[in-house]
């Protein structure tokens, strides 16, 4: 997936050195005789492609990243499918099941404070052909960028009702290489980043190892920030959480980064970190944790933790 990355951005990196040069040399370069009266075709000159990772809006602060096909050459068919499953459990969406079989990247996007809500938008990449949505329960609806497809679920409460605001109300094809699928509250986002571009802002996992998340940390609600102060204080000094899991011979290695919104804010994370690391009393589980190296440099609290892969394994059949 990486040299695929490469090869969109090299392609996004030619259009616009195209773009900038083509309109120059029809300004330089003399007419000929018979042209005197050519016009420059109407329209848009640049046609801007989209990338699946575009689609998720900057208001859900927490993305993940799974590279389904590199977990799948390293952990087997059915691991991948369950972690899957497990990742969206309880979503009835028979679409997106039959994405997930055919996904190579799926990205999930989800708000924290409205975990049980279900506001989300889920992306997947991978071959798409073929995949269309049951006609009798979506429409589709006028899409302004080519080679993009867009569906609504037939008699959706797009304000987000409670028996329809965790279902899937928006779907967004990316021809064939890429389907999103946005939930009833987040579907005008989604019609937005479409119309306007990706958010700045938004969540923006590394293309990396098996798994990857970028959390944009947000301040707990007053009652709870009453209740908890220390837990409110330390959540408060959290400006971003990066982390990428990556797969090895012998297990799984997690490299994450906790940025504070200053020194003292990510020195707080770093000593809660650190007593939890300490403070283990199952002697299962001395040694593992003693595995997990925590340093803090300025604003930033840098984590390196080796899980075996009996651990993995065993983590991997749980439940």
């Amino acid at each position: 997936m990486r040299a695929a990355a490469d090869v969109r951005a090299a392609a996004v990196a030619a259009t616009a050195v195209l773009a900038l040069a083509l309109p120059a040399c029809g300004d330089a370069a003399p007419r000929l005789a018979g042209d005197r009266g050519a016009k420059t075709p109407a329209g848009p000159r640049i046609v801007r492609r989209i990338e699946p990772a575009d689609l998720i809006p900057a208001d859900l602060d927490l993305v993940v990243r799974v590279d389904v096909a590199r977990m799948r050459a390293g952990l087997g068919q059915a691991a991948a499918d369950a972690l899957a499953r497990r990742a969206l459990d309880g979503s009835p969406d028979d679409l997106l099941e039959r994405a997930l079989r055919r996904a190579d990247v799926v990205w999930l996007g989800l708000r924290l404070a409205d975990l049980e809500e279900g506001d989300r938008v889920v992306v997947v990449e991978g071959p798409m052909a073929g995949l269309t949505p049951d006609p009798e329960r979506w429409e589709p609806v006028p899409a302004a960028q080519g080679g993009v497809s867009v569906f609504d679920r037939r008699g959706v409460d797009r304000g987000g009702g409670a028996t329809a605001r965790a279902d899937t109300a928006r779907i967004v094809a990316l021809g064939d290489r890429a389907v999103a699928l946005a939930s009833a509250v987040e579907a005008s986002s989604v019609a937005r980043v479409l119309r306007d571009g990706p958010d700045a802002r938004r969540g923006d996992p590394a293309a990396e190892g098996i798994v990857s998340l970028d959390l944009r940390a947000r301040r707990l609600p007053p009652a709870l920030e009453r209740r908890f102060p220390s837990i409110g204080a330390l959540v408060a000094g959290v400006d971003r959480v990066r982390a990428v899991a990556s797969l090895h011979d012998d297990g799984v290695r997690l490299d994450a980064e906790i940025v504070g919104v200053d020194a003292a804010g990510a020195g707080r994370a770093r000593r809660f970190l650190e007593v939890l690391r300490d403070n283990v009393e199952d002697e299962r589980h001395v040694a593992l944790m003693k595995a997990l190296s925590i340093e803090q440099v300025e604003r930033a609290v840098r984590l390196r933790w080796h899980l075996p892969a009996a651990v993995v394994l065993s983590l991997l059949s749980a439940g």
